[in-house]
């Protein structure tokens, strides 16, 4: 499902990057870069948060195929990796970052689909109507992973919608950053992970930072049209 993900991302960045002037090889060659960074940045995230699960065994660090990937790790290191990328082609960064934002919705959409099959980023014990049983894990459970990819299509479309109306470069990113870190806010309330300050996990803080600098970049933005 994560090779899906990226295949389906890169093909709708390969049309959307058509219509703004942008080669296809060009956004080939940026897609496995940022791919590779993502990929190492959401593992790293991931180790971090669960360290426990590792300290006794640092070879299960590399075994991504048992699952276990944060994406806000994997964002940070691709945004990095993209303003290295844009340099050497000399592209806009802001104008990629928009580009790449409806496809990344769409690949975390049908990633989240195999986080379900792998049973890994579960939720926690409830009698919720909605409520499956995982094979590894006592009780029934809210399947955190399918929540998320519904919602997460349902950002992708809007996007999609937003992508002809948008008035600044950058819109689209900073609406995808907003939408994203208002869902995982409130998804891992149901959602098993450590909790840090104030009862919080490490996604939620971040999404609180994220959700404030994008907020306040989108109102300055429109103020100045």
């Amino acid at each position: 499902m994560l090779a899906l993900a990226f295949l389906c991302g890169l093909l709708l960045a390969i049309r959307l990057a058509d219509k703004e002037g942008i080669e296809a090889d060009k956004v080939l060659d940026i897609t496995i870069y940022v791919i590779i960074s993502a990929i190492i940045g959401a593992r790293f995230f991931y180790v971090v948060q669960f360290w426990s699960e590792f300290k006794g065994n640092l070879l299960e660090v590399f075994a991504i195929h048992h699952g276990g990937l944060v994406f806000y790790g994997g964002l940070i290191l691709a945004l990095f990796t993209l303003l290295w990328r844009t340099r050497v082609y000399n592209l806009s960064l802001i104008k990629v970052i928009d580009i790449a934002t409806p496809p990344t919705a769409l690949g975390y959409s049908l990633a989240r689909i195999g986080c379900f099959l792998n049973g890994c980023c579960y939720g926690i014990e409830t009698k919720f109507p909605l409520a499956v049983k995982f094979p590894h894990l006592p009780g029934l459970r809210h399947p955190t992973q399918l929540y998320a990819s519904g919602i997460m299509f349902l950002a992708f479309l809007f996007l999609l919608f937003l992508w002809k109306r948008r008035k600044f470069e950058g819109q689209i990113f900073l609406s995808g950053l907003l939408l994203y870190s208002t869902y995982r806010f409130f998804i891992e309330f149901i959602r098993v992970g450590p909790r840090y300050a104030l009862g919080l996990t490490l996604s939620q803080l971040v999404s609180i930072v994220i959700f404030g600098i994008a907020l306040f970049v989108l109102v300055k933005r429109f103020k100045a049209i």
